[in-house]
């Protein structure tokens, strides 16, 4: 089954870039004879995508979790009048 198409926006780009970076310190060998990779470099930027998206979601529920619940909440000039009595 192929992966569901991902919407990437500028910031996750930078991120994904970041943990993409991170990820390859870990996979790449650089010798004097030449540089090998334990992993598909694809399959790297592939997943540093999908990391930089899925840490995007948990952070705007975290957020969302800590905005105020009552948005609505309206105060008028005489509901402060009626509280200094």
């Amino acid at each position: 089954m192929p992966d569901p198409v991902l919407v990437v926006d500028a910031d996750a780009r930078v991120l994904a870039a970041r943990i993409y970076a991170d990820l390859l310190q870990n996979v790449v060998e650089v010798s004097s004879t030449g540089v090998q990779m334990s992993a598909d470099a694809r399959s790297v930027a592939k997943v540093s995508f999908k990391l930089a998206i899925l840490f995007r979601e948990v952070e705007d529920e975290l957020n969302a979790e800590n905005l105020p619940k009552n948005q609505d909440f309206k105060v008028d000039i005489a509901d402060l009048a009626k509280w200094n009595k």
